[in-house]
Formats: C-alpha cells, structure tokens, sequence
C-alpha cells in the first residue's frame, strides 16, 4: 500500500472493482498495463484478486450479479499514466477483448497544459483513459 506523506495528507490507498468473471479481468489488466498478480483472496464469501499497477493496488472482486454486493456508487474510467500513448494504446486495445473507446486526442490538464489522452473498454465494459503527460 502506498505510504502517506504525511499524518494529515490523505492519499490513494487501492482501486476495488467488482466483476462477474474474475479471469478475463485480471488477464486484462496483466496484458493491458502490466499488472502484476500478488494475491489471491477472498473478499467475503466472493474470489477475489490483488494486483500492483505501479505503486497503488487493484483489488478485484467477482460477485454474483443477482445475490452479490455490487458499489451503490459507480465511477466513469480509471486513468492510466503512460509514456508512450500510442504504444500504449496499440498493446490494450485487444487485450483480453479490449476495444478502442476514444483515440488519441488533446486534453486540457488542471495545470492548464495540453497531455494526450484515449479510452479503451475492457472485460464488463470497465473503461480506462490512458494519458500521456505534457512533454517537458
């Protein structure tokens, strides 16, 4: 997990997704984003996965759709820093069913530069951004 800076500074702890079929969710994030599997866990009674993106854990949980738990809240995408937008873009469209949701456009950060950003939808309609910062 990763380590406040400090006491009264507040920062990302993990990501908790649900999901109806745990495989094709933790293959997408493994091919897509280089994901890395460190744990296999229950979540209740629900099989469930931990993966390391970076420095901030995912953690993914399969539930039933009709007797299972799933978030009263729902999000629009998760956002992925990268490096390379197109390369990026090439290796997750297509990983583990991954299609292309936006290309590459322009995007006004809060800084007010100008990063690169797309969207690919993933297993379950999961949709993630890929950005790539302004070039310094």
């Amino acid at each position: 997990m990763p380590k406040a800076e400090a006491a009264d500074t507040p920062t990302l702890a993990h990501i908790h997704i649900y999901c109806t079929r745990l495989e094709p969710m933790i293959t997408f994030w493994i091919e897509a984003f280089d994901a890395q599997l460190t744990l296999r866990r229950k979540f209740g009674n629900d099989d469930g996965a931990v993966m390391n993106i970076g420095a901030i854990p995912l953690y993914i949980q399969q539930t039933n759709v009709d007797t299972g738990q799933f978030a009263i809240v729902s999000y629009d995408h998760i956002a992925m820093r990268v490096g390379d937008i197109e390369a990026a873009l090439k290796k997750a469209v297509g990983a583990s069913g991954a299609k292309l949701d936006r290309g590459i456009q322009p995007s006004i950060q809060p800084s007010s530069e100008v990063a690169q950003t797309a969207f690919v939808r993933g297993p379950e309609g999961i949709r993630v951004e890929l950005v790539q910062p302004p070039k310094q």
